[in-house]
């Protein structure tokens, strides 16, 4: 498998732009990478274009529409494609993926997933935002001079328009997410114990507002293929690895995962820099290894595994850093 740029692919993929190689590869990866075992961004590979096209209409709706000749046209559209409209109160239009209703909360607006599948809704900003099955976001009409405010109840991923002037913000409630434009997944759902944050491209600022009055709060910086696990009772915040780390940062043209009595430590240093993780060797275990063998096709840690049988060390995980240590080769 050739190893794709990460944050281009995804780019390319919610905008139904992705070729049947790239979403296969991109569908595994999430499948791979649920937050907490749950799938993340699941949805149909084949005809991914023309799904995006036909559910436009409901996935960017943000506001309730009155019933009128834009109804008919809409019914119209929506009979092609399978869905059927139904008279909700307040003159809103309800489809089966999206039910959308106004509250009277601060949080605005707000958008549910009322289908079996992951569904796609554009924000005013451009901003995109799949969102999962039994989940719910909120949001202004029209976002603020200062920032970009929404608000989840379950889980999404997000890929954000970038604008430096105004920070995007995902409240859940115990727990913020803040970027400039990056894509990441947050997973919350109400009555459970713990919030997850992963980030795919980009930093995220991942903070605790428990206490707003606070000076210092609890929090981390996250950047590609690292994780943070909130725990709502105890308010630990613990950083951590995604299960199957993406590459962030394709291998030069030319080159593979091959090796032929190659020192240990570049094999590492490749993977290091192909994965941005930190791989951190302890002492000098590896000094007179060599490595020789075929990594394609493997997931990082898979990889990982067999260099470290290989020249007779293991590795430990670290928050979001990989320790290598051992008894190493034979002098």
């Amino acid at each position: 498998m050739t190893p794709y740029s990460y944050d281009k692919l995804i780019e390319k993929y919610i905008a139904g732009e992705t070729s049947a190689d790239e979403d296969q590869w991109m569908e595994q990866y999430l499948r791979d990478n649920p937050a907490d075992d749950s799938e993340v961004l699941l949805s149909e590979k084949e005809e991914i274009g023309q799904r995006i096209r036909l559910k436009l209409l409901a996935n960017t709706t943000r506001k309730p529409l009155k019933i009128g000749w834009w109804a008919a046209v809409a019914a119209s559209v929506a009979l092609l494609a399978g869905v059927f409209l139904h008279e909700l109160p307040k003159e809103s239009i309800y489809l089966p993926a999206f039910s959308a209703i106004w509250e009277s909360a601060d949080e605005g607006f707000a958008v549910s997933n009322t289908s079996h599948k992951p569904q796609r809704l554009t924000l005013e900003d451009g901003s995109v935002v799949i969102l999962q099955p039994n989940s719910r976001i909120s949001y202004p009409e029209h976002f603020g001079e200062r920032k970009r405010m929404v608000y989840l109840h379950g889980e999404a991923f997000f890929q954000v328009k970038r604008d430096v002037t105004k920070p995007f913000i995902v409240s859940t409630g115990n727990l913020a997410t803040q970027v400039l434009g990056t894509s990441f997944n947050v997973r919350s759902y109400d009555g459970a114990r713990s919030v997850e944050v992963q980030v795919a491209t980009g930093r995220v600022s991942v903070y605790e507002t428990s206490d707003i009055h606070s000076s210092s709060k609890n929090g981390f910086i996250l950047t590609p293929n690292q994780k943070v696990v909130f725990d709502r009772d105890s308010r630990k915040m613990e950083l951590g690895i995604v299960k199957n780390p993406a590459v962030v940062k394709p291998i030069e043209a030319g080159k593979r995962f091959e090796f032929a009595e190659i020192p240990a430590a570049d094999v590492l240093a490749m993977l290091e820099k192909t994965y941005g993780i930190d791989i951190v060797v302890e002492g000098d275990v590896l000094r007179n290894c060599l490595f020789t063998g075929d990594l394609n096709d493997l997931p990082m840690f898979d990889q990982l595994d067999l260099i470290c049988k290989a020249v007779n060390v293991a590795y430990e995980r670290r928050g979001a850093s990989l320790f290598i240590s051992g008894e190493g080769c034979a002098d």
